[in-house]
């Protein structure tokens, strides 16, 4: 029954939007929608290291390594999901060239949802403290209510904005099921995932999006595309690395740098 509600999160928008709108513009969503979903990859996959790290630390009662594991898992899958949502902001343009004509268009509803993911990911392993804990029954609660949220949510905003309103409503939900989420653990625990270093992280996120959002290149969308992210994606590193903003990201760095043959000269 939870997954169900998390289901109904994820899908309600997409079988609604055609009960108020050409059922054409499904796709047309569909296809925004599913860009902005490449962000909740890292967390997906983190999910499945961190659940039973995080079942092991809670049969042990370990507040302490809990708290660590929350705020390493947050930092870790923002930095990674926060990266992955500039590259797809400032690369739409180029992006959407590369499709028809007729998929062309919604980047409202990329940044909306895509926005929605990144506030997911910041909450690192939020989800596998609640599952493992004695609190999981919250969860299932927090679910059926957040989806008849939606729903209702659905049916006030699509009529009103058409996709976008779609896109709206979604995230909505989610800010308010995730914030739910934070202030439970925050209560029941006394810990919670944002630290320093995740101010550092959005300055850094802001500062680059602000200076590469006025830098584009004249050739064709996927070459333009390639050299956007490969400037980004060093610039990201390189600050990641000197400022030593996360020890696991700068762990990581330092591993394939060595690989590559850097390591004594770093």
């Amino acid at each position: 029954m939870g997954g169900s509600a998390a289901i109904v999160l994820l899908e309600v928008d997409k079988v609604m939007i055609n009960q108020f709108i050409e059922i054409k513009n499904v796709a047309y969503y569909s296809v925004a929608g599913y860009i902005a979903t490449v962000i909740a990859v890292p967390s997906r996959s983190m999910h499945n290291i961190t659940y039973p790290l995080t079942a092991e630390i809670l049969h042990k009662k370990d507040v302490k390594a809990l708290k660590t594991l929350y705020q390493k898992s947050s930092l870790t899958l923002f930095i990674v999901s926060g990266l992955i949502f500039i590259l797809i902001i400032l690369n739409l343009n180029d992006l959407y060239n590369l499709l028809p004509e007729s998929y062309r268009g919604g980047y409202v509803i990329v940044f909306i949802i895509g926005f929605a993911r990144v506030y997911d990911a910041l909450l690192g392993n939020n989800n596998a403290i609640m599952y493992n804990s004695d609190f999981y029954r919250a969860l299932l609660f927090m679910g059926v209510a957040l989806a008849i949220l939606t729903v209702l949510l659905n049916l006030w905003l699509i009529p009103k904005y058409g996709l976008d309103g779609a896109a709206i409503a979604s995230f909505i939900a989610f800010f308010i099921y995730n914030s739910i989420k934070l202030g439970f653990v925050k209560l029941k625990f006394g810990i919670q995932p944002i630290t320093k270093e995740t101010f550092k992280v959005v300055f850094l996120l802001l500062a680059l999006s602000a200076i590469f959002y006025f830098v584009s290149f004249p050739f064709h969308p996927v070459l333009n595309i390639g050299l956007k992210s490969i400037l980004i994606v060093l610039c990201y590193i390189f600050v990641l690395y000197r400022f030593k903003i996360s020890a696991d990201v700068s762990g990581a760095i330092s591993f394939y740098l060595g690989k590559l043959g850097f390591k004594n000269r770093t």
